[in-house]
């Protein structure tokens, strides 16, 4: 027998409203620590610094390649990055209502990424993601507004295009491919340029998920011991204009044939050597070095290498 009152308590239950246009979900996690604000309202700073620099001519964030917006690449493919930074500019002259008509392309960009039938192709969606990653963080610059109340479609955009029947061309995915021994300088650079733009774009999604409510950073897995990685390359390849500039560093850097030539940063905050089944995310552990000496030798040779993107890595591990 069921008491009437368990009966009355089991129909009269109500299911959570679904997500509507008004839930916001890009906030700010509370301080997992005391002593953390400091280093999370930097690490914003340097988020929201990246929008910015597309203001200056020639200047990208340190997390898109200059050759994709170069004159010689195919700018088909770069549509929407290039509708992007059309629309940083409009709205840096803060005229009135600029930011209104700005959230409106953008809601238009995310309709058409979303529901474009056609497959991206690789670098139709890098393009796709670096210009989400702009609007991104555009919005947790702005705090919420009544114009740019697009969290779900950001997002939802974001999850169209990454999964599923994209799963394999997981934009955040941490594993790195070698370089085909059979092809040419060129296509071997568009190759390492456009894999080096993932990894870099991955680091921003997974540090954007670690200070804010940001769903898709759940994708971005990782070994559980393992905060960032692979980190990124090094300055000399990546601000190379070309691929004869490429060759020269890759081709030393490959003499000294390293058996783990990747960097990572671990949730203890040392820096650890990488290879590519140290990636493969959810499965054992990677062994920290227990001599702090290696971890700090490891820290010196990675940032004497390192671009402007390395701060970014570096407060992080302050966190």
């Amino acid at each position: 027998h069921i008491p009437d009152i368990a009966i009355s308590a089991a129909l009269n239950f109500s299911i959570p409203p679904a997500p509507t246009s008004s839930t916001r979900s890009l906030v700010l996690k509370s301080k997992a620590r005391p002593g953390s604000h400091r280093v999370v309202t930097l690490i914003l700073h340097t988020l929201k610094s990246y929008p910015q620099m597309m203001l200056r001519d020639g200047t990208l964030p340190p997390y898109i390649h200059p050759h994709l917006v170069s004159s010689d690449f195919n700018g088909n493919d770069m549509e929407s990055l290039s509708n992007c930074i059309s629309l940083v500019h409009m709205i840096s002259h803060k005229v009135r209502g600029s930011r209104k008509l700005f959230w409106k392309n953008v809601r238009s960009e995310c309709e058409r990424m979303s529901t474009e039938p056609a497959r991206f192709s690789n670098w139709e969606l890098l393009a796709a993601m670096h210009a989400l990653s702009v609007y991104i963080l555009i919005r947790i610059s702005e705090g919420v507004t009544d114009d740019n109340n697009l969290d779900q479609l950001l997002l939802l955009t974001m999850t169209v295009r990454t999964c599923p029947g994209n799963q394999d061309r997981l934009i955040c995915d941490a594993t790195f491919t070698p370089l085909a021994h059979s092809c040419d300088t060129r296509a071997c650079w568009l190759e390492w340029v456009y894999m080096e733009s993932r990894r870099r774009l991955g680091i921003v999604f997974r540090v954007i998920n670690l200070i804010v409510y940001f769903d898709p950073g759940t994708m971005c897995s990782l070994q559980s011991d393992l905060l960032l990685a692979p980190l990124p390359a090094k300055r000399a390849l990546w601000n190379a204009p070309n691929e004869f500039a490429w060759y020269v560093p890759k081709a030393e850097r490959d003499k000294q044939s390293l058996p783990r030539s990747a960097f990572g940063l671990a949730t203890s905050g040392e820096l650890v050597r990488l290879d590519e089944m140290d990636l493969y995310g959810g499965y054992g552990t990677i062994t920290t070095e227990k001599d702090h000496t290696t971890s700090d030798q490891n820290w010196e040779e990675w940032c004497s290498g390192m671009d402007s993107f390395g701060g970014l890595v570096m407060l992080t591990a302050s966190l």
